[in-house]
């Protein structure tokens, strides 16, 4: 019994040493190195997910009317079902198609640049719609 128990030991041992020190490190992707190594469609939703953020920051575009808080508030809610709506391949493998999936993917997880009525505008058809004359 207790050999068993020691060999389990160092079998734990040995993996953790193999993972820790000789294994490859998983990749880090990048939407500058697109070209050099695609990206799969969860990582490239999430890289998209923190320029966003970024996009929320003090003097940015997504941040001018709702305030910081608020636009990466919206950003987090927005996210899971923007990302369900983008429809993009499994994986992303150049820049082209990179602006092809960001653009929708950003336009819809960044708040609207304007209110009218309380709805969100994006559109002059949404204007029409929701702004009094």
């Amino acid at each position: 019994m207790q050999r068993l128990l020691l060999l389990i030991v160092l079998v734990a041992a040995a993996a953790f040493a193999y993972l820790h020190w000789f294994a490859a490190p998983a990749p880090r992707y990048s939407l500058a190195a697109i070209e050099q190594q695609p990206v799969p469609r969860a990582e490239f939703f999430a890289l998209w997910r923190e320029v966003a953020d970024g996009l929320c920051a003090p003097g940015k575009s997504g941040s001018e009317r709702v305030g910081v808080q608020a636009c990466r508030e919206h950003v987090e809610r927005a996210h899971e079902r923007c990302l369900a709506a983008a429809g993009a391949p499994a994986t992303i493998v150049g820049r082209a198609e990179s602006r092809r999936w960001a653009r929708p993917y950003l336009d819809c997880v960044l708040p609207a640049p304007s209110v009218c009525g309380g709805a969100q505008v994006r559109s002059d058809e949404d204007a029409r719609r929701h702004c009094p004359p």
